[in-house]
């Protein structure tokens, strides 16, 4: 046999050291050091309390004196693991357990005799407390060790036949195993099923402990939210199960990197938490490298912030998703830190409550003779002198929920303000048009509630229009699927929003309750004197072919407009007509077309 060379058994022998480390340094899946701390300490409590007891209720005992020694120092084992509960780690426990099976061993020898025999039962405590905290390698040493305890106390009590052994050994191995089975079945609460990571509401706990403990100690606490970048769009080229392989590929390369620092969490979606005991330049440092471990061509995008003192766990939570959504905002694959100012979505809730959250309407146009006929509806957060890019807000609202209410205020406003337009001279009403999000159309009485908004405002349903991007179109959810033909029976139309960046199939828009098709402004951007625009081109076409009216969207110069027109399209909006305006001037500008109008048809006559 050929001699393994050096460096190759320094290899396997560092592969066997790290395997035979993460064994006895890592516990079960939610199995936290605090949990173990607890237990630990309340096990050695009634260890030492049933020795005490022991020691009162038997008159014939021997050794009183040395078992009350014994209950003392069980007594203060259990203290000192509880007093140093912030600083001990999952290692130092192994190290209790020996301690524990130590002084049972030493106790049921001392006491000898049938009182031996019955004391010999306190190993099944450490038995089923190993067997229910750690992995099943580090598991099984300890029964071995509990076994071979047992065998050396049982021995030198006397009296104990093989057979007895035998059976106690089995006995205390099948209690063991069924309590592993029953801690295997628990396994799944607080876990992610799909990345076996924490879910949001254990990471969300563990958070909440590490606040506590940086009130208490002043150490530094850092929360990283990290997001896949178009997660979405894998979804709708590859399917959900090439988005399932990435996430769960993208979470064992870091739970790997990660080891011990620190608690990584599935946050939902396309999202990931780490709870990170740490200053700001160890926890940038470490998420860098997490970057480079997200399997290319993707990215992900970082947001950290330090917790403060007097922080709660809401705090921390939402200065991390504006850190999160300034870096999707300035770079995707980037990080960024926290700083006073960046929105948040209690800052969201806070101004929907004051009235800070404004509607602004961009007009949109008849190609074919540039009168107005409605409107979208676009949301504004006034702050300080200026407004809030909604490019900063939005992601968070939408990724926390926040956007339902926030959709439903959008909505609400957009009916009654609809309501309020005067009609065009010579034209029908104008109608308005509301976007609706993934959120918003995962709510079973979405539609039930948009008509009852039209009814308080008095504004007929078909001067509604309900915008929905058309990656949300899947005819297989069952909520969006009732939500849009009941908004169509109420005579609201329904949109296609940013069509031809969602990777629709044709038969799915051909199977759902559509009115209009707005084609991506990316589109109406390629089209340039003197180029040709097939794709734009093609999308027209396209919404032709399936009975839709066409809205262009992003139309900036007289060109396009021109092109747009000719080539079919009945209706655009852009800055080429106007901005989105707040609702009083959007009204000064349609009284100002009919005043233009009523001029000309003065001057004509």
């Amino acid at each position: 046999m050929r001699p393994v060379p050096r460096q190759a058994a320094r290899e396997v022998a560092r592969e066997l050291a790290h395997a035979v480390l993460e064994v006895f340094t890592t516990s079960r899946p939610g199995v936290t050091a605090e949990v173990i701390n607890r237990a630990s300490a309340v096990l050695y409590a009634v260890g030492a309390v049933t020795v005490l007891v022991g020691a009162v209720v038997r008159p014939d005992l021997q050794h009183r004196g040395t078992l009350v020694a014994f209950a003392v120092a069980g007594l203060c084992a259990g203290a000192v693991v509880h007093a140093t509960r912030h600083r001990t780690r999952v290692w130092h426990f192994h190290l209790s357990q020996l301690l524990a099976i130590t002084m049972i061993t030493a106790g049921v020898a001392l006491i000898g005799g049938r009182h031996g025999w019955a004391d010999a039962w306190l190993f099944a405590i450490v038995a089923a407390e190993s067997v229910f905290f750690f992995p099943a390698a580090a598991a099984a040493v300890h029964l071995a060790a509990v076994l071979a305890g047992l065998l050396l106390a049982l021995g030198a009590v006397g009296g104990a036949a093989l057979g007895d052994l035998l059976v106690v050994g089995c006995v205390l191995a099948g209690l063991s195993g069924a309590i592993r089975f029953l801690a295997r079945a628990t396994e799944t609460s607080g876990i992610d099923p799909l990345t076996r990571l924490p879910d949001r509401t254990a990471t969300t706990e563990h958070l909440g402990r590490v606040l506590a403990q940086v009130q208490q100690t002043g150490e530094p606490a850092v929360l990283v939210l990290l997001g896949m970048d178009h997660l979405q769009a894998t979804n709708q080229r590859e399917g959900h199960a090439a988005g399932d392989a990435l996430l769960r590929a993208t979470a064992a390369a870091w739970r790997s990197r990660l080891g011990r620092r620190g608690v990584l969490g599935r946050w939902g979606g396309d999202q990931f938490a780490l709870v990170l005991p740490a200053d700001v330049d160890t926890a940038w440092a470490l998420v860098e490298g997490l970057h480079a471990l997200v399997p290319g061509p993707r990215t992900a995008s970082a947001g950290l912030v330090l917790a403060e003192l007097g922080d709660e766990v809401q705090d921390v939570v939402d200065r991390a998703e504006g850190a999160l959504a300034a870096a999707k905002r300035q770079r995707r694959g980037s990080s960024h830190l926290w700083t006073p100012g960046l929105p948040t979505v209690r800052g969201l809730y806070e101004a929907l409550a004051d009235g800070s959250v404004e509607v602004h309407y961009q007009p949109v146009v008849r190609l074919r003779d540039g009168a107005t006929t409605g409107a979208e509806a676009l949301v504004r957060w006034r702050r300080g002198g200026g407004f809030v890019p909604p490019g900063d807000f939005l992601p968070q609202a939408e990724a926390s929920g926040a956007v339902v209410q926030l959709g439903r205020h959008v909505l609400e406003r957009a009916c009654l303000d609809a309501a309020s337009w005067p009609v065009p001279a010579g034209g029908a009403p104008l109608s308005v048009a509301v976007n609706a999000s993934g959120p918003e159309l995962a709510e079973d009485d979405y539609a039930a509630w948009a008509v009852a908004a039209l009814h308080r405002a008095g504004l007929p349903g078909h001067r509604l229009v309900v915008e929905v991007v058309e990656g949300l179109l899947d005819e297989q959810s069952e909520a969006v699927v009732a939500n849009l033909h009941a908004l169509r029976a109420a005579g609201v139309r329904i949109a296609v929003d940013d069509f031809g960046t969602g990777w629709s199939s044709l038969s799915r828009l051909g199977r759902l309750p559509l009115d209009l098709l707005k084609v991506d402004r990316s589109f109406v951007a390629a089209v340039q004197p003197g180029t040709a625009a097939p794709v734009c081109e093609g999308v027209v076409a396209l919404a032709h072919a399936l009975d839709l009216a066409v809205v262009a969207e992003g139309v900036e110069t007289d060109h396009q407009a021109a092109w747009l027109a000719q080539l079919g399209c009945e209706e655009g909006q852009g800055w080429f007509w106007a901005p989105a305006l707040p609702t009083g001037a959007f009204v000064e500008r349609l009284r100002g077309q009919d005043l233009r109008a009523g001029t000309s048809t003065g001057a004509e006559g």
